[in-house]
């Protein structure tokens, strides 16, 4: 028995604004990496993953576009090549502002003993300017630090958070770290119904062949979309990569660590653990939001008469570190008063981070046994980034979404 055609001999007599709906809906949905993950070693030698090709294909054209004209105008209608000259880039990204996330996985204290925490905190606020149109994903330690393998003892006092609430303190840690709870106010305008953020609470690499990475449907219809951000509650999805790791490249036997980081996405206390650390999230998200509406800094959510009776109990004007647990003294411990207008509306108006974890197609038999320090560095010329990320854009720059 001949084997069924997949060809659609049709398709040219088609409307044209249905064939242009086909193409669009061909256009894979990418987490783009303004910088590149594998250039952290520590995450080379984790995943040992030492090859670059899924991030330049991440940040190439979509396939389509070389399949006729018609499919490369829709392409071109959609994305923009961004150039970039940073050493931890790979080049030119393709970007579609309407239909990727802005991915950064680089955190601040990775580059803070380099000259280069300028570009990682340069990369934050194109992330935030960016939020009326992409949305953003950062790792989870600008947020609020996640292990998947928490330690046996944990120190209360640390494993909560607690800041100082007077107009010139900033939390403990690198400066800028509560960019992730402020920054989005100084680019957006309430109700902040477009902000869009999310956390990276881990980062897998699989290993599998082309054949296996597209019978699995993961990674776009044409696998040109290696890298993707999973809901952390989406079981179904989490096994389906699980899956895909166990059913992949022989050599995944041996990559202990990714084995270890799927027992601790797949384990029962994990959306426990998960929805504890969201909970401290949305602590801070509030207090930052009610320092805001206390100094009144840009769009803030007014708040009226003694900004102190929004907690319970009420906070006093001498008042100068916000404990959200504190187990040695109780009585220190900061909670908000939910029948406050303010609360209300707040809790309204801010908003959430969706925990996820990233996972990235590596479709090459990469070394499992040597430690090759591959060179990730392309040697990209100094002046040939696009002012595209720095430049005021507004959705009217942008082709609808129907």
């Amino acid at each position: 028995m001949a084997a069924q055609s997949t060809e659609f001999h049709q398709f040219s007599r088609l409307p044209p604004e249905i064939r242009l709906k086909i193409w669009f809906n061909c256009l894979p949905h990418r987490v783009v990496q303004r910088d590149d993950p594998l250039s952290l070693g520590e995450i080379q030698r984790q995943q040992m993953c030492w090859s670059m090709r899924s991030s330049q294909r991440n940040a190439s054209l979509p396939l389509i576009a070389s399949v006729c004209r018609e499919s490369r105008g829709v392409v071109r209608k959609w994305g923009k090549l961004v150039l970039q000259d940073y050493w931890f880039n790979l080049g030119p990204i393709w970007v579609q502002p309407r239909l990727d996330f802005y991915n950064l996985n680089c955190d601040g204290m990775s580059c803070w003993e380099g000259d280069d925490i300028h570009i990682v905190m340069e990369f934050f606020e194109e992330g935030f300017n960016r939020l009326d149109m992409m949305p953003l994903a950062l790792r989870a330690e600008y947020f609020f630090p996640f292990n998947l393998d928490p330690p046996p003892e944990l120190d209360e006092f640390s494993d909560y958070p607690h800041l100082e609430i007077h107009e010139r303190a900033r939390p403990r840690g690198m400066p800028s770290m509560d960019d992730p709870y402020n920054e989005f106010a100084k680019f957006s305008e309430r109700p902040f119904t477009r902000v869009s953020q999310s956390a990276t609470l881990a980062f897998i690499c699989i290993h599998a062949t082309q054949a296996q990475a597209a019978d699995s449907g993961l990674f776009g219809l044409l696998l040109d979309a290696p890298v993707q951000l999973v809901d952390c509650d989406d079981d179904k999805r989490l096994r389906a990569f699980h899956d895909l790791f166990q059913n992949g490249c022989r050599s995944n036997n041996k990559r202990l660590h990714v084995r270890k980081q799927f027992d601790s996405v797949l384990a029962l206390d994990f959306k426990c653990r998960v929805q504890n650390w969201r909970e401290k999230v949305d602590w801070l998200m509030m207090t930052y939001a009610w320092l805001r509406a206390k100094y009144r800094n840009k769009h803030f959510i007014p708040i009226d008469g003694d900004p102190g009776l929004a907690w319970s109990p009420p906070l006093l004007d001498n008042h100068l570190t916000l404990y959200m647990n504190n187990k040695e003294e109780p009585k220190k411990t900061n909670v908000f008063n939910d029948r406050h207008p303010w609360v209300i509306q707040a809790k309204k108006e801010l908003p959430r981070i969706t925990p996820k974890i990233q996972f990235i197609l590596c479709t090459d038999e990469c070394d499992i046994d040597d430690d090759i320090h591959m060179e990730r560095d392309m040697g990209i010329p100094r002046g040939g980034h696009s002012p595209w990320f720095r430049t005021t854009l507004t959705y009217a720059d942008l082709p609808e979404l129907s």
